[in-house]
């Protein structure tokens, strides 16, 4: 399996990705269909310090700046593409006004993983588009 993630203007990555997951959901109090949609992309990753790929290590530097924008800033928005390429049952999600809901960093004595989990923005969320 092999991924392909684009933030725009924040990083590429291609190698390192352990995980992904899309999540659609309304309010769990919810009774009836709800026009109060969210849409969530969980990234999961190695943060490797291995001199062949320290482009991880900067890739996580420019995730981790992005977490921190304040929410009035135009910078806290990113169109952000998930490709998973798979020879019989590729996806593809886009989200068009992505913002980071969290961000972490953990590590061991030879490298790390990062768990960046985004949302679209809620009045957007026909930006998103699923292929």
């Amino acid at each position: 399996m092999a991924y392909k993630i684009v933030i725009a203007d924040v990083t590429e990555l291609s190698e390192e990705i352990i995980d992904v997951s899309f999540d659609a959901s309304i309010p769990k109090d919810s009774f009836a269909r709800s026009s109060d949609i969210e849409a969530t992309l969980t990234i999961k990753g190695k943060v490797s310090f291995d001199a062949d790929k320290l482009f991880m290590r900067d890739a996580a530097k420019s995730m981790a700046t992005w977490a921190l924008v304040k929410p009035e800033s135009a910078d806290a928005y990113k169109k952000v593409t998930v490709e998973y390429q798979h020879a019989t049952a590729p996806r593809k999600y886009e989200f068009s006004h992505a913002f980071v809901v969290s961000y972490e960093e953990t590590f061991t004595k030879t490298d790390g993983e990062f768990t960046l989990v985004l949302k679209q923005k809620k009045d957007r969320i026909d930006g998103v588009v699923i292929e």
